[in-house]
């Protein structure tokens, strides 16, 4: 067990612990915060409000976060990721997973409006560009390396290359989550936008639906 003062001058200690539950201990709170950051956004939200959701003591906290900043990042890391791991994890066709993440990944994060604002608020607050152009390096990469997957498949044929259909997928994405959390699901017209997304995804790749067929796990 060792003792020291974060930045803020609070006292931590902190016990010897595994990095596997140091891990889990991070994303126990990172979750907790998530409904913290879908209900007050990020400028309003506290180191405070997440102590009280994650139902923990003001050293705990600071011993696994020194800031808002961090509790958010990892907020943001889980969310990016949740997606992506469903569609890699899908025993379907490649077809199917992109069915999937057109119709059911991207409505589920349209219905976190608040928490889409709260991400809009960080990015647009920052004056060093880094983690923004991370994230968007590191999310580029699994879309790419999700659609080459479908390629070697023999799912896709693409026209462009898979690259540049991946940044033309996340900027719908992101514009889109944002449009809709000023504007709402209804008055954004989600739903017409995901089927011209759809079809122009299928165009771009070289989808035949007529010879798209169901291969289960």
């Amino acid at each position: 067990m060792s003792v020291h003062f974060n930045k803020k001058g609070v006292v931590i200690v902190v016990p010897k612990v595994t990095a596997a539950y140091r891990r889990k201990k991070q994303l126990e709170i990172a979750i907790a915060a998530k409904e913290v950051f879908e209900r007050k956004g990020y400028t309003y939200t506290s180191m405070n409000d997440i102590m009280l959701e994650a139902n923990i003591a003001r050293g705990t906290l600071y011993s696994y976060f020194d800031s808002i900043e961090q509790v958010f990042l990892e907020v943001l890391a889980i969310v990016d990721n949740l997606s992506f791991t469903a569609i890699e994890e899908d025993c379907n066709m490649f077809i199917e997973r992109l069915d999937n993440f057109v119709h059911k990944e991207i409505v589920n994060l349209l219905r976190q409006p608040s928490l889409v604002q709260a991400r809009a608020e960080y990015f647009f607050s920052l004056e060093d560009p880094t983690f923004f152009e991370q994230r968007y390096k590191r999310t580029i990469e699994g879309i790419t390396s999700f659609l080459q997957k479908g390629v070697e498949s023999g799912e896709f044929t693409p026209q462009k290359s898979v690259r540049s259909i991946a940044r033309f997928m996340l900027s719908f994405v992101d514009g889109l989550m944002l449009n809709t959390s000023q504007l709402r699901e209804f008055s954004n017209f989600v739903n017409d936008q995901l089927e011209i997304f759809h079809s122009s995804l299928y165009y771009i790749l070289g989808v035949d639906k007529e010879t798209k067929t169901r291969n289960g796990c």
